[in-house]
C-alpha cells in the first residue's frame, strides 16, 4: 500500500512539459484605472476627446447636462467625425487594455496627428463618470454597437481569491449601415447611468477642459452643448510674453519648448485655472502646478494671480515620462528634471518681474486716478518726500488692492501733522525691501495707530451725528443750515465721498439748464445763489445731492426732479471733451422726511440707477453703523492682545447713540 506521500506527490526530480502559467487580471482592475483614476467629468470626457483626435476627427460634439443635478435619465454623449472602428478593430484594439499604441502602431494618424494615446488605457475612462459605457463606431459603411457594464465586470472581485473570465461586451449592433441611422461615420460614446454626485458647473468645465488641450482649432473643434469650445482667455493684468501668443525657450538637454504665463489684478478663486499646465503632444499631461517651487522668491504670494501653460512634446516622446493617470509628470526621472529646474527658475523671474509691474501699476493708480499725487505738492519739502517715500513703499506691497492702497494713502495724508504718525511714516520708508520681519513689525504697528486714529474719528462723528439730529428736532432751516452742514460733511451721504468737494460749476450748468431759481436772500460768501441742491465731484465720480426738510412729504414730482438733474449730468459728461470727465460717473441723493405712496416704486428704480432716496433718520442710522463697522474692520487688522487695541472697546463705549430719530 502505498503511503500518502507516495501518492499524492510526482517526482520532484521528474522534469515536466504539460503545464502552463497564466497572468490573469481581476475585473477590480477597471475599478482601479477606470473609476479611480479617472473619476469626474472632465477626466472622463477629455480622455474620450483625446481618443477622437486619434481617430482624426474634424468635430467632437459633446453633449451633458451642466449646472443641474444629474437624474436616473441622464445621459453624457460625445461624438466625432473620425475614421471609426470595423467590429475586429473594435474586439483586436479598443478592447486590448493596456495595449500601448505607440509600440504596438504609428506615432502619428494617418492625417498627420501626433498620436495622444499611450498606455492603453483611455477606454475606460467613461467608467469615471458612468456605469454603462456604449460605443456605437461606424467605418467603411457598417456599424458595431456594443455594450460595457461595470458592475459586470468587477461583480465578484471583492473576494480576493476569485478572478474574472475575459469580460465579454454585449453586442447591440453588428449590421450595415441603414438610410435612418443617426450616425454615418465616426464613433459616439453614450454613458448611461451617470454615478456623478454634484452638478457640473458650467463655467469650471469649460475652464477645465480647454485647459487640457493645446490642439482646439478650426482643424479640431470640439463642441459643448452646442457652443464652440475655446481656450478660456482670462483678463491679464500682465502677460509673458508681452506681445501675446507663446514664447520658446531651449531647456539644455532636453530641446526646444513653448510657454506663457498671465498674471490677473485679482486672485484667481479656481484651483483650476490656477498654476501652470504642462501639455505634450497637444494634451495635458501636468495639472497645474508651480514645478515644485517652495520658499525664497521674491513675490512669491503672486502665485495665487499665476496661470499659464507650457508645451514640452518631448515628455510623451522617446521615453515615457508620463504617471499612470496621465495628469502628472515623472518628475525624479532624470530625462523630466531639466525642465522642472528651468520652470523654477523662470516662475522665480516672472514672479519677481510681476512684483515690480505690479509696484509701477500702483503707482500708476495713485498718479492718475487719486488726487493725492496733487496734494503732494503743497506739503513742505520735507514731508513732501517723506510722503512720496511712504506711498511708494505702500505701492510696493505686491497683493494689495486698489481700494486698500487708496484707503492707507489717505490716512498718511491726513497723518502728515500727528508726530506720531511721522515718526512711523519715516521707519517705513527707511527700512529696507529685505528687512521683511522689520518692515513686517512697522506695518503691524501701522494698523495700531490707524485703528487708534479711526476710533478718534468715529467717535468725534458720532458727536457730530448726534448734533445734527439736535438741529433736525430743532427744525433748523432746510437752506442753509442742513445743507451747509451735509455739503461739507459728505460722509454723512456716504463714507466713500468723504473726499469729494463741492463743484459749484456743475450747480451754474444744472441751473441754467433746468431754470432753476436761486434763494435771493442768501448771502453767500462767494456772492452765489442759493439753489435746491448741490453737487460734489471728484475726478471720478459726481454727485447731485437734495436734501428736504424732515417734515416735508414729498412724491413723484420731488423724486423725478433729482432724477432728470442727475440723467441731464451723465449726458452732459459722456459727451464732455474733457478726457478726465468724460469716464466720470454721476449719482444722485435726496434726503427726505416723508413719502407718498405713489412714490415707492419710483424710489425702488432710482434705487437701481445709483439715485438713493433715503429718509433723515435712515441716512443717519447708517452713518454710524457704517463708521462703527469700519473701526471693526481697522482694528481686526491689529495684533488684538495690544493693550491699545483692547482699550478701544471702552473709546467705542464712551459715546452712546440714540438709535431712534422721531420722524418730523
Amino acid at each position: 500500500m502505498l503511503s500518502v506521500m507516495e501518492s499524492s506527490t510526482a517526482d520532484p526530480t521528474e522534469e515536466r512539459t504539460d503545464r502552463k502559467l497564466q497572468m490573469r487580471y481581476a475585473g477590480g482592475l477597471v475599478r482601479h484605472l477606470g473609476l479611480q483614476m479617472y473619476a469626474g467629468a472632465v477626466p472622463a470626457i477629455a480622455e474620450l476627446v483625446a481618443n477622437a483626435w486619434d481617430a482624426d476627427a474634424k468635430n467632437v460634439w459633446i453633449e451633458i447636462p451642466l449646472d443641474e443635478p444629474f437624474e436616473t435619465a441622464s445621459e453624457i454623449r460625445v461624438r466625432d467625425d473620425g475614421v471609426g472602428m470595423t467590429f475586429e478593430e473594435a474586439n483586436d484594439l479598443y478592447l486590448a487594455v493596456g495595449r500601448d499604441r505607440r509600440v504596438n502602431g504609428p506615432t502619428y494618424t494617418a492625417g498627420g496627428r501626433p498620436v495622444m494615446g499611450r498606455k492603453g488605457l483611455g477606454k475606460l475612462a467613461g467608467f469615471g463618470a458612468a456605469l454603462v459605457v456604449e460605443v456605437w463606431t461606424v467605418k467603411g459603411g457598417r456599424l458595431t454597437a456594443f455594450r460595457m457594464d461595470y458592475e459586470q465586470i468587477v461583480k465578484g472581485t471583492d473576494t480576493p481569491l476569485v478572478w474574472d473570465k475575459p469580460y465579454e461586451p454585449e453586442v447591440v449592433n453588428d449590421r450595415r449601415v441603414q438610410d435612418d441611422d443617426h450616425l454615418r461615420q465616426g464613433t459616439l460614446i453614450v454613458l448611461r447611468r451617470v454615478q456623478l454626485k454634484k452638478a457640473v458647473s458650467a463655467r469650471l468645465f469649460r475652464i477645465s477642459m480647454s485647459r487640457r488641450f493645446a490642439v482646439l482649432s478650426d482643424k479640431f473643434l470640439v463642441h459643448l452643448n452646442g457652443e464652440p469650445l475655446t481656450k478660456e482667455e482670462m483678463e491679464f493684468q500682465f502677460r509673458f510674453p508681452e506681445s501675446g501668443g507663446l514664447g520658446t525657450a531651449d531647456v539644455e538637454g532636453v530641446g526646444t519648448i513653448r510657454w506663457w504665463v498671465g498674471f490677473t489684478k485679482l486672485p484667481i478663486p479656481d484651483d483650476e485655472a490656477r498654476g501652470v499646465s504642462v501639455l505634450s503632444r497637444g494634451k495635458l499631461v501636468q495639472a497645474p502646478f508651480y514645478f515644485d517651487l517652495s520658499g525664497g522668491a521674491h513675490g512669491q504670494h503672486g502665485m495665487q494671480y499665476m496661470t499659464g501653460e507650457v508645451q514640452a512634446d518631448f515628455l510623451d516622446e522617446a521615453v515615457d515620462l508620463i504617471a499612470t493617470d496621465r495628469a502628472s509628470v515623472l518628475w525624479e526621472d532624470p530625462h523630466a528634471r531639466p525642465l522642472l529646474d528651468w520652470g523654477q527658475r523662470k516662475i522665480k523671474e516672472l514672479l519677481s518681474e510681476w512684483a515690480s509691474a505690479r509696484q509701477k501699476e500702483n503707482e500708476r493708480h495713485l498718479r492718475d486716478t487719486t488726487p493725492y499725487f496733487d496734494r503732494l505738492e503743497k506739503f513742505p519739502e520735507r514731508e513732501r518726500g517723506e510722503l512720496r517715500a511712504a506711498i511708494t513703499k505702500l505701492a510696493s506691497i505686491d497683493t494689495i488692492d486698489d481700494a486698500r492702497l487708496d484707503e492707507l494713502v489717505g490716512v498718511l495724508f491726513k497723518a502728515y501733522e500727528n508726530e506720531t504718525f511721522m515718526q512711523l511714516i519715516r521707519a517705513i520708508s527707511a527700512t529696507d525691501d529685505g528687512a521683511q520681519k522689520e518692515l513686517l513689525r512697522l506695518f503691524q504697528e501701522w494698523d495700531v495707530m490707524e485703528a487708534i486714529s479711526v476710533a478718534q474719528t468715529v467717535r468725534g462723528r458720532i458727536e457730530v451725528i448726534r448734533k445734527f439730529r439736535a438741529l433736525i428736532r430743532a427744525k433748523a432751516p432746510e437752506k442753509p443750515d442742513m445743507q451747509d452742514f451735509v455739503r461739507d460733511r459728505p460722509w454723512l451721504m456716504n463714507p466713500q465721498w468723504d473726499v469729494l468737494q463741492h463743484e459749484r460749476s456743475l450747480d451754474k450748468v444744472l441751473a441754467e439748464h433746468f431754470e432753476v431759481p436761486g434763494d435771493a436772500d442768501y448771502d453767500g460768501n462767494d456772492g452765489s445763489r442759493r439753489l435746491d441742491f448741490f453737487c460734489l465731484a471728484d475726478s471720478s465720480l459726481a454727485v447731485v445731492a437734495e436734501l428736504k426738510r424732515p417734515g416735508d412729504l414729498i412724491g413723484l414730482d420731488e423724486l423725478r426732479q433729482v432724477s432728470g438733474y442727475v440723467d441731464y449730468l451723465r449726458t452732459r459728461e459722456r459727451e464732455s471733451n474733457d478726457p478726465a470727465h468724460s469716464s466720470r460717473d454721476v449719482w444722485g441723493c435726496l434726503v427726505y422726511g416723508r413719502l407718498r405712496p405713489d412714490g415707492e416704486g419710483e424710489k425702488r428704480r432710482l434705487r437701481d440707477d445709483h439715485i438713493s432716496v433715503v429718509t433723515w433718520d435712515k441716512l443717519l442710522q447708517d452713518a454710524e453703523r457704517l463708521h462703527r463697522e469700519y473701526l471693526e474692520i481697522v482694528k481686526a487688522r491689529a495684533p488684538e492682545d495690544d493693550p491699545r487695541i483692547q482699550d478701544l472697546a471702552v473709546v467705542e463705549d464712551e459715546a452712546p447713540v440714540d438709535e431712534s430719530l422721531a420722524e418730523r
